[in-house]
């Protein structure tokens, strides 16, 4: 990378001084418009890093990282941003955790290091970044992506389970228990997006095991929420489509399925096997039970954690791809493959 830009040299580009600088940076009511307005131009048009200004300032690191996700309402944010504290804790270390709401303003503002609160890492689910947001960073803080690669950037590592492979796993479990017909909940056609993995790994699986290729059998998903499991499941049910299993991008869109078939009095996984994603707790409760790709979590916060460190304390650059474990973790929404469905 070019040599960093200092709050300095935004200084003498606006014509203020670098305290003026840092009050706009940090958002403090003391400057006039004006002024802001020209401050704000000379960080643009140099790609000075705001995060700087804590470490000038200090005279070194934050030791704080910030983990920017979708949102909290679903359950494996939720348990992700918790145990990440945990686990950064017994490293010296906080975490910062950033709802970004799906807005592409504040995950661009995290990734670029342009927030009033100066981190030394980000660590982000990305919803709404484009390859573009990050190789265009002038600079910025090491970045770590959870779940979608988007592009190997300076700078920037990818931490994920093999989504490929792991709905292969998924596809190969239905077959050997018999199942022909199965819905895809979560069709994406982004080029690297967690929902297009999974789909490609399905597709693939599902080819080589001569499933049907009906267009009918996959559905998109925007939210990858309860209601739009149900929602999606409902629509297929009530257009007569056959399906003899249900396989959703998520745990959150397995449960809105169960739904879905329990309305329709289908029984699960008699009449319709149903599988997701996350292993979030609640998967654990359903009735039935749900079946489930489960990531080792503990793993991918360690690798996240590593990257995130590593790239402070050694300026590592990065493009790296980090595959983390996970298991099928079967459970009553799904028949169990006995030695003999397991050698047809």
């Amino acid at each position: 990378m070019a040599r960093r830009v200092s709050i300095k040299d935004v200084a003498q580009h606006a014509g203020v001084s670098w305290k003026t600088v840092s009050n706009v940076v940090n958002e403090r009511p003391v400057v006039r418009a004006d002024t802001r307005e020209k401050v704000l131009a000379a960080i643009d048009e140099l790609g000075y890093v705001p995060n700087h200004v804590g470490r000038e300032l200090r005279g070194g690191p934050t030791r704080s990282i910030a983990l920017v996700v979708p949102e909290l309402q679903n359950p494996y944010f939720a348990r992700l941003a918790e145990r990440m504290q945990a686990a950064a804790r017994e490293r010296g270390y906080t975490v910062s955790v950033e709802v970004s709401l799906h807005s592409p303003q504040v995950e661009r503002a995290h990734v670029h290091g342009r927030t009033a609160r100066p981190v030394d890492a980000v660590v982000i689910s990305p919803t709404a970044l484009e390859p573009a947001d990050l190789l265009e960073r002038h600079s910025g803080p090491p970045v770590v992506l959870l779940g979608e690669t988007l592009t190997a950037a300076q700078g920037v590592v990818h931490v994920a389970i093999d989504n490929v492979g792991s709905a292969g796993d998924v596809v190969r479990h239905l077959v050997a228990t018999g199942h022909r017909r199965l819905l895809f909940l979560g069709a994406d056609s982004a080029a690297r997006s967690t929902g297009a993995d999974r789909l490609a790994g399905f597709q693939e699986a599902s080819r080589a095991a001569g499933l049907p290729q009906d267009p009918d059998l996959l559905r998109s998903a925007t939210s990858w929420t309860r209601e739009e499991g149900c929602e999606e499941v409902r629509r297929t049910l009530e257009a007569g489509i056959e399906i003899d299993a249900v396989v959703a991008g998520n745990d959150l869109m397995a449960i809105g399925a169960l739904a879905a078939l329990r309305e329709h009095g289908l029984r699960v996984p008699e009449d319709v096997a149903v599988v997701g994603w996350d292993d979030v707790a609640e998967a654990a409760w359903t009735m039935p039970a749900l079946t489930t790709i489960a990531p080792d979590l503990d793993a991918l916060i360690a690798a996240a954690l590593d990257a995130a460190i590593d790239g402070v304390e050694r300026s590592r650059t990065a493009g790296a791809e980090n595959v983390i474990a996970h298991r099928l973790v079967q459970r009553a929404s799904t028949r169990p493959v006995d030695a003999e469905s397991a050698a047809v």
